[in-house]
């Protein structure tokens, strides 16, 4: 059985300030949930891979700008959280030093799709590009965080923000409001 992990972010729900960034395994969910704060709210991008949990007690990490290369993982990955100019999180994926690389001598966010295998810049087939303002990191230096001006929206269902959605308790969902600036084509 092949089980996925996770990207879990901690913000301070009174502006979103990002606390921390942690991978864990989908089967502990359940047992990371538990051990939040009372009153914390959950966010969910549009690929359930990535949660944003809110709380007012979270304390903002210091980010600093970079201008170069982080080393990544064992894995040779390094998470990315992109935010928009106001801070809002837009969307949450993995770079790798060659991803970086054209991140800072373009101006415009590149990735490294896991799935495809392959590099990509956003925006590069649909037009809803990046362009990177500042690259940030926190001083432990474990993930960046591309602070840009995004053109009609980061998410591929259309969505200016992939966390659109809340999770209520008892696995329902609530709609937030997050614009929905297309309307993705149907294969």
């Amino acid at each position: 059985m092949n089980v996925r992990k996770l990207t879990i972010l901690q913000l301070r729900d009174s502006d979103r300030a990002i606390s921390s960034l942690t991978r864990i395994f989908e089967t502990e969910l359940t047992r990371y949930r538990i051990a939040l704060p009372r009153g914390f709210r959950e966010e969910v991008d549009c690929d359930e891979d990535t949660i944003l949990f809110l709380h007012t007690t979270f304390a903002p990490l210091e980010m600093a700008e970079v201008r170069e290369l982080l080393p990544p993982s064992e894995d040779g990955m390094i998470p990315v959280v992109t935010i928009d100019e106001n801070g809002q999180i837009l969307m949450q994926a993995f770079g790798n030093s060659e991803s970086q690389r054209l991140s800072l001598e373009t101006g415009f966010a590149h990735y490294y799709s896991r799935s495809r295998d392959q590099l990509w810049k956003k925006g590069e087939t649909s037009g809803h590009t990046q362009k990177i303002l500042r690259i940030l990191a926190p001083f432990d230096r474990r993930f960046l965080v591309y602070q840009v001006v995004q053109e009609v929206a980061a998410c591929h269902e259309g969505y200016y923000s992939c966390f659109f959605r809340e999770r209520i308790p008892g696995g329902t969902w609530k709609q937030l409001p997050i614009p929905r600036n297309f309307l993705p084509e149907k294969n």
